[in-house]
């Protein structure tokens, strides 16, 4: 009843004409654009807050217990990167599909999404408990914090099918160009964990007290509510694409398609933390705690330079798809420039903003004049010069996954991070023992050129791309310039 209840307030708005989904083959570009990517900056934002809440409660029971929780995220961070991109796949179909105006299609690849992410949420919930052990000690776990970390894992990745399941809700609502619905459902579900959290871990209005064990069920509960209000949406009669149960089915053929892009889009998902994890070993190393934690300091710091890139890629991939389904690559390709110049400049306005507030910001995390030291050259290094090109590297990956080619993407962040970062940050550091400032220099050298080779690259495909080509698309793509 309750879920009925909240569902209402996700139902129609007359006074949110695109709620129920937008067909994106139309209209101001710049203003769907935004419509788009505002909603989805937020929801990045309220789920941020899912772990921050379960620290800040953790906190309070004792310092390994933070420990625990975030060495546990550490390890389940695999699954976020796999899950997205997994599920991106799907989401670049059902947009075809709906550029297309083919909507039984799209919702044969939405209820076919929710079964393959119950096939991948279940796969990795037995690979994460077989391998528990083997997974939190390869993450840090060890003497008093091993067994809380432990408890914490367990339960979570018992639930890995919930956060799939999530996962592919959020791409379902972006191929519609229905954001604003899925703000306000990872809005709701993030209250329910701050609500949550403390009775469950405290055993407060006569609960038990669960301790850390409460956090997880809390973030399980909330992400269960989140899932029953969206199928109660997507299920609506007024719903652009709709839930059908008669949907839930795997279909080798149109999985495959999901797959070509979806696999790619994973293992891209891994190479950035993987570079962070190599540039962190190489900062502890050289600089010791200090350089380990400004870097640290400055990658939370560049979270809100994240924000429009994720926000204006997933608008792109969302209007891209839809455009390429109905063969308008005019569209299509002045839908990514128009991304990518408002998330190049989002990005470096933080990067401005970060460089100019950097006394502040860094005082409010430490007060070790080595580390303010460091963390400042990075802001007026890295934040200044190079914020603009990480996000354009990002907008870039998602115009390749729009056009259904997602290896492009992968092989543009290899090079920013194996090619380019890591082996110049070894060279500055383990070679010719050089100051962090060199450090954080090879940063803004991958970035730069990675993006650059990325733009050239993917405005090549956009120029000859023929649209029936792509995994879905319309019987004709001779559509006038004059529908731009």
């Amino acid at each position: 009843m309750l879920c009925w209840g909240l569902s209402c307030f996700f139902g129609r708005s007359t006074l949110l004409p695109y709620m129920d989904g937008q067909d994106l083959t139309k209209g101001d570009i710049r203003r769907q654009l935004w419509s788009l990517a505002w909603p989805m900056m937020l929801s990045v934002f309220f789920y941020t807050l899912y772990n921050l809440v379960d620290t800040f409660w953790v906190s309070k029971i004792s310092p390994e217990a933070i420990a625990a929780v975030s060495i546990s995220q550490i390890a389940l961070f695999i699954m976020i990167a796999f899950g997205f991109g997994l599920t991106v796949g799907s989401g670049v179909i059902m947009s075809m599909h709906i550029g297309a105006k083919d909507i039984p299609g799209a919702e044969r690849v939405l209820g076919q999404a929710f079964v393959l992410a119950i096939i991948a949420g279940v796969f990795f919930t037995i690979v994460s408990l077989v391998f528990r052990d083997f997974i939190l000690t390869a993450s840090g776990a060890s003497g008093a914090i091993f067994e809380p970390a432990l408890e914490y894992f367990i339960i979570t990745a018992a639930g890995s099918v919930l956060f799939f399941i999530l996962m592919t809700i959020m791409f379902i609502f972006n191929a519609q160009g229905d954001t604003f619905t899925l703000t306000k459902l990872f809005a709701l579900s993030t209250l329910i964990n701050c609500i949550l959290d403390p009775i469950m871990i405290f055993g407060w209005l006569g609960f038990p007290a669960l301790g850390i064990a409460g956090a997880a069920y809390a973030t399980l509960i909330s992400q269960a509510a989140f899932i029953a209000i969206s199928l109660r949406s997507l299920s609506s009669a007024h719903r652009m694409v709709r839930f059908h149960v008669k949907n839930l089915s795997f279909q080798w053929e149109s999985v495959k398609k999901v797959l070509n892009i979806g696999f790619p889009a994973s293992i891209t998902d891994l190479v950035f933390p993987l570079g962070l994890a190599a540039l962190t070993f190489l900062a502890s190393l050289t600089y010791l705690e200090a350089g380990a934690i400004a870097f640290s300091l400055g990658f939370r710091i560049e979270f809100f330079a994240f924000l429009p890139a994720i926000g204006f890629g997933f608008g792109a991939m969302a209007m891209m798809g839809q455009n390429i389904g109905a063969g308008n690559m005019l569209r299509a390709r002045e839908s990514f420039q128009k991304a990518l110049k408002y998330s190049f400049f989002g990005a470096m306005g933080v990067g401005v903003l970060a460089a100019l507030f950097g006394g502040f910001i860094v005082g409010a995390f430490t007060s070790d004049p080595v580390v303010t030291d460091y963390t400042y050259s990075y802001l007026w290094t890295v934040a200044l010069v190079s914020y603009g090109f990480l996000a354009a590297i990002m907008v870039e990956a998602s115009a390749f996954q729009a056009i259904g080619r997602s290896w492009p993407g992968f092989w543009i962040f290899f090079l920013r991070s194996a090619v380019i970062t890591t082996p110049l940050a070894y060279l500055f550091t383990q070679v010719f023992h050089l100051p962090i400032i060199f450090m954080w220099s090879a940063i803004v050298i991958g970035n730069i050129v990675a993006a650059v080779a990325g733009y050239f690259w993917i405005r090549n495909v956009l120029d000859t791309y023929d649209p029936e080509t792509a995994p879905v698309h319309a019987d004709t793509h001779l559509i006038s310039s004059n529908d731009v």
